[in-house]
């Protein structure tokens, strides 16, 4: 018996990933201005406006008192204390004062980010093939040769016992 195996075939085939990559190059916005605000410093249309409002405030408020002191002023005729030193000590003092400790700035600045990454992928492959080989058997079967030295023969002979 003669057995003989030949080997397999393979091929291998490979098509390399590639990665597209487009990026724009980041840019950072940082807007401090209400920080800056918060200190005071802004810009003239914003501290104009501020101060026009605060003093129509302060205009209001000081309507409001003389107002009142008047009033209080043509209550003659009741018999309460005299009105001028009583307008005189609470105009002298002012009770509303607030003393206060701040920390600026209080708000963070806000922070931007702009720019792009744009990744495109384009897959790679692989083909693999292979071709297998079956064994070569060269199988001889065993010859028996059968021969015969002599042919079978039975020799009988009748053998008289009364003689």
């Amino acid at each position: 018996m003669n057995i003989q195996q030949p080997r397999g075939e393979q091929t291998i085939r490979t098509t390399k990933p590639k990665a597209n990559i487009k990026s724009e190059k980041p840019k950072v916005i940082i807007d401090q201005y209400q920080c800056f605000a918060e200190a005071g410093l802004k810009n003239f249309l914003d501290l104009t406006k501020e101060a026009a409002q605060l003093g129509r405030q302060k205009a209001l408020e000081a309507i409001t008192r003389i107002v009142q002191d008047g009033n209080r002023m043509a209550m003659i005729q009741k018999n309460m204390p005299p009105a001028i030193p009583e307008l005189a000590e609470k105009n002298a003092w002012d009770d509303n004062l607030d003393y206060n400790i701040g920390l600026i700035p209080k708000s963070r600045p806000k922070i931007e980010v702009k720019g792009d990454l744009k990744i495109d992928w384009v897959l790679g492959k692989v083909d693999i093939n292979y071709k297998v080989n079956k064994p070569k058997i060269n199988y001889n079967p065993a010859k028996v040769e059968i021969y015969i030295k002599q042919k079978g023969s039975i020799d009988v002979q009748y053998v008289d016992v009364k003689a």
